[in-house]
């Protein structure tokens, strides 16, 4: 995320460090703000080094002197500062560290205020998280004996290069910025920890057990702040606006124009439920933006509502955050639906609090991109015979009646388990429970229910049920489920069309972002195929004999398959450039009416009841970096992740020959 500032003068880089509780700048060991907590110094530091040029100058811009302190394994302390200072308190702080570390550092503290984890208040360091060395950071809050952590590769930001390491404690929210990027977030609960007489340390932290020591390199200047530092201070401790954007290119990529197999920019950031809405000739997606799988705030999750928006479907906009964690109370921003009335566009989602409980929320706007919420807030919690940890996914829709029905996942304590609760409105205001829409006898997360071709469809969580209104009878298709994506969503576009969005995981909660189109078989039943603006025109089609085409991101194939004889199996397997390396395989079973992906033998998914594949059969296969996604004959789909390297060729076998199948292949970009 760039800073985004207002047509002002940019901040005098230098008054960004008026109201620091210290400042460092290391010509000497002194506290630069004038409040008298030097620095001790022990073993390999040489402070008062000048710096050259253009480094020299690098520092002048943000707000440093251009001398520096080497360290060589040695360290700096500050102990409690004077009076106490450094032992930061409430619910707020800042730290800047500009540095540059020597290369082959894998392991080292940088400033800290340690003592064990149990009393640790603020903790900077490099150390190895589990996929190579990190720049972390670790907050101590009264709320958990545990510390929040935030993390960025180190590999991703430059292992050599010269950072200035940013950490904004703003009660809601902490954030690492690295250069001005932010790339790493948490939303804490509670105030910072008491001190207990743990020294603060450059270059080492105290264990309670002794001092780690380590750090390699140079130190241009470090800060403490007991205040949230502001967008301006931040752009201006970084080097300013273009130097901001630029590493913001260099750290996040740019931005992808297609949402196809989309996720946000970052590398612990995935999409979660998304929440298509369409109005006015514009599709929405509102999605949940997801850190570290849900396992963000002590793994309450903190997810937020982020939204992209496109006329058709292939050039898209990106929005600010719709709904946004802005007090510590709300735990996450879950799942819910939008609907415009009047004048004026209305959010519905849960709010999960710390202690778990799921509770209703409303927020509005105006344009559709900035929402406010209401008061109340929360306006709705578990009504009675409800259970309050299951009230959540508010789905908002006008019935044939004119009332506003709001459907939700929910448990029921009578002994019937999962239902889909029921409100009524006749504002979007008050509500009054109503009976339930359904009852399967479980939870069935995220509804959804649309009227389309004169029948009423409701999806939760895999399956869907079809009835001729929306007050039933609910009766169960078959096959009931649609792909094998988890709580789809839809909305309408252009005047006979509904889209579907949902998530492909990576390994937890959230993933990439999916598209299909829905499709109304004649007898009313639904299926999905490959939404055509997103795949390549058939004039960008070219025939293959075997050998893929080499594509930087993805590949889109299709043929028409002759049908093996009846009960047999064909396999198209698609093989990699390694002799021996296990086959990835797409299996239509005509026998048991299956199609299937396997992974060497093991299966990563299955549809079943996939009527058509005794007859001629459309297939299409989508390639991109570890997803193959499939369409058969224009009415169904899967998709899934592999573990195996890119694919180079396609051999099918129909029965117990080869068949000869004429491939058509188009390059499918998904990062432009």
């Amino acid at each position: 995320m760039l800073l985004s500032l207002a047509a002002s003068a940019l901040l005098a880089p230098s008054a960004t460090f008026d109201d620091a509780v210290v400042v460092w700048h290391f010509a000497d060991l002194s506290d630069s703000s004038g409040r008298g907590s030097s620095l001790r110094m022990s073993g390999a530091v040489t402070p008062g080094n000048s710096l050259p040029e253009p480094d020299a100058a690098a520092s002048r811009a943000r707000g440093g002197d251009g001398s520096a302190a080497r360290l060589d394994g040695g360290r700096l302390d500050a102990g409690q500062g004077q009076g106490g200072c450094l032992a930061l308190a409430g619910a707020e702080m800042s730290l800047c560290v500009r540095l540059r570390l020597d290369a082959g550092v894998e392991d080292t503290p940088i400033l800290s205020m340690h003592g064990g984890h149990e009393a640790l208040l603020y903790n900077l360091f490099v150390t190895d998280l589990g996929r190579g060395p990190a720049i972390g950071f670790e907050l101590g809050t009264d709320f958990d004996a545990r510390p929040l952590q935030l993390s960025v590769p180190l590999d991703l930001v430059g292992p050599t290069t010269w950072h200035d390491v940013i950490v904004r404690f703003s009660g809601a929210r902490l954030e690492l910025w690295v250069d001005g990027v932010l790339v790493d977030e948490e939303w804490p609960l509670g105030g910072l920890r008491a001190g207990s007489g743990i020294p603060c340390l450059i270059g080492a932290e105290s264990t309670g057990r002794g001092v780690k020591a380590g750090f390699s390199g140079w130190i241009d200047h470090a800060a403490l702040w007991d205040c949230a530092l502001t967008d301006e201070e931040i752009l201006a401790l970084s080097g300013g606006r273009e130097e901001v954007a630029r590493r913001e290119g260099e750290i996040l990529g740019p931005h992808r124009e297609s949402m196809l197999y989309w996720r946000p920019r970052g590398h612990n950031a995935s999409v979660g439920d998304c929440m298509p809405f369409s109005h006015d000739g514009r599709f929405h997606v509102f999605c949940l933006f997801d850190r570290r799988h849900h396992g963000s705030k002590w793994g309450l999750g903190a997810h937020q509502w982020a939204h992209v928006s496109s006329t058709d479907l292939r050039h898209w906009e990106r929005h600010p955050m719709a709904i946004a964690i802005e007090e510590q109370w709300e735990a996450s921003i879950c799942t819910g639906s939008v609907i415009h009335d009047g004048d004026a566009y209305h959010a519905f989602y849960a709010t999960r609090t710390p202690d778990g409980a799921q509770h209703l929320g409303h927020a509005v706007s105006e344009d559709g991109i900035s929402f406010r919420k209401l008061e109340p807030n929360p306006f709705l919690s578990a009504p009675e015979g409800y259970d309050p940890m299951h009230l959540r996914d508010p789905l908002v829709f006008r019935g044939e009646d004119g009332l506003y029905r709001l459907l939700v996942t929910a448990r029921l304590t009578d002994g019937r388990d999962g239902c889909i609760g029921q409100l009524v409105s006749p504002d979007l205001l008050a509500w009054d429970l109503a009976d339930p829409l359904l009852v399967p006898g479980r939870v069935t997360d995220c509804p959804d229910c649309f009227e389309w071709g004169g029948m009423w469809y409701l999806l939760a969580e895999f399956v869907y049920w079809m009835a001729p209104s929306p007050q039933g009878p609910w009766t169960s298709p078959q096959p009931d489920r649609l792909d094998v994506l988890y709580v789809p969503k839809t909305a309408p576009f252009g005047p006979d069309r509904r889209i579907y969005v949902s998530w492909l995981p990576d390994g937890g909660w959230g993933g990439d972002m999916v598209f299909r189109e829905l499709v109304r078989l004649p007898d009313g039943r639904l299926g999905t195929r490959f939404v055509p603006e997103m795949m390549p025109s058939e004039e960008a089609l070219r025939p293959i004999d075997g050998r893929l085409p080499e594509a930087e991101q993805g590949v889109h194939l299709t043929a028409r398959l002759e049908p093996a004889p009846d009960g047999a199996v064909t396999a198209i397997r698609f093989l990699g450039n390694v002799p021996g390396e296990p086959v990835l395989s797409l299996r239509l079973d005509s026998g048991s009416r299956s199609v299937g992906i396997s992974e060497g033998g093991e299966v990563l998914a299955q549809i079943d009841l996939v009527e058509g594949l005794d007859r001629a059969t459309d297939v299409t296969v989508v390639l991109c970096r570890d997803i193959i996604d499939v369409c058969i004959g224009g009415t169904r789909t899967l998709i899934t992740r592999h573990r195996l390297g890119p694919r180079s060729a396609i051999e099918v076998e129909a029965g117990n020959r080869v068949a000869a199948v004429d491939w058509m292949a188009a390059p499918l970009s998904v990062d432009g």
